[in-house]
């Protein structure tokens, strides 16, 4: 990820319990034991994949993501 165009932050998708699907199956699995099940088309996001980066009005940041591509945001 990159904030004004400084790389501030990288991260895996193996941070995620050695694997993105890895959290979601637990999350899955911790809910299902909680009576709490997760409906089709859910939104589920494996978690973080480094430390947060702070904000500030004027930043923008671009993160990529192998595969997906990349995205843009500015904070006014």
């Amino acid at each position: 990820m990159e904030r004004r165009g400084e790389v501030v932050a990288t991260g895996a998708g193996a941070a995620a319990l050695g694997h993105p699907a890895e959290a979601v199956a637990w999350a899955a699995n911790t809910l299902g034991a909680l009576g709490v099940t997760l409906e089709a088309g859910a939104l589920i996001m494996p978690g973080a994949l480094h430390a947060s980066v702070p904000a500030v009005a004027g930043d923008t940041f671009r993160a990529r993501f192998d595969g997906l591509g990349a995205v843009t945001v500015r904070f006014a």
